[in-house]
């Protein structure tokens, strides 16, 4: 008699449309920690025009960017019709998730995705995807109270 196998259970973002930017097919563009830290600490202008978009749901604890939004990844595409008209505000939105391999550049594609739907160009606001994500960023940043908040 033989063991039934468990169906390995489906991922979390299966239940949604893969996005159509990625950074693979070159539509989503990607942002270095140095670039995020020149855009936080340049010109007020693109202090007032860059968002970054922390999409860790409970993983967090580490620290993460000062002034950045909390839009946890498993519950960001059915809340996209209502994020757009906010977000889209800023110029530049970042998201990012621990390393940005997974939840950080998909949720940056679903907005990417939602803007193109829109037909907002991405003069008025584009999606980008922090490198290396909130570990790089502490890696680099993370000593700095002024850029980082640890809890």
């Amino acid at each position: 008699m033989t063991t039934p196998v468990a169906s390995p259970e489906a991922p979390w973002h299966a239940a949604f449309p893969a996005p159509r930017a990625t950074l693979a097919n070159g539509t989503l563009a990607a942002l270095s920690v140095d670039e995020l830290h020149q855009a936080l600490t340049g010109s007020e202008t693109t202090k007032a025009t860059t968002l970054v978009v922390d999409v860790r749901r409970t993983d967090f604890e580490t620290g993460f960017v000062r002034g950045a939004i909390n839009l946890p990844a498993h519950s960001f595409y059915p809340t996209l019709p209502s994020l757009v008209p906010i977000l889209s505000r800023y110029r530049t939105v970042v998201f990012h998730c621990q390393s940005s391999n997974g939840r950080g550049p998909r949720c940056a594609g679903w907005y990417q995705d939602a803007l193109d739907e829109a037909g907002i160009s991405r003069d008025t606001s584009k999606a980008t995807v922090l490198t290396g994500g909130i570990k790089a960023w502490l890696e680099r940043y993370g000593d700095d109270d002024k850029l980082t908040t640890k809890l």
